[in-house]
């Protein structure tokens, strides 16, 4: 648990944590303009902002948690970290393709 006591380390979990809920809260926008214009493009941008936002945040967050208590062995630590960096790619290549879609538009 030794990440968690540092200042530094509170802060950057603050950091993460508040970065989430922003993703989250406009993934929920561009989903809530999805529903209220039925633009494809916005089901993506919501799709990829949810994923880049959240899902990386929540997966890096469970994963340092079961290591940190030893529920999972450390040689776990970099398949977590791969799992993140796919979410993270997929995340931003689903806004990218968002993007794509809304030009033909």
């Amino acid at each position: 648990m030794v990440g968690f006591t540092s200042a530094i380390g509170l802060a950057a979990g603050a950091a993460a944590t508040g970065s989430a809920a922003v993703g989250l809260y406009i993934g929920v926008h561009a989903y809530r303009g999805l529903r209220r214009n039925d633009d494809r493009s916005m089901k993506y941008l919501s799709a990829g902002m949810i994923i880049l936002f959240v899902v990386t945040y929540v997966t890096a967050l469970v994963g340092q948690g079961l290591i940190t208590f030893r529920i999972v062995p450390v040689r776990y630590q970099n398949m977590f970290r791969l799992m993140v960096r796919l979410f993270q790619l997929t995340g931003l290549v689903t806004i990218a393709y968002s993007l794509r879609v809304a030009a033909r538009n």
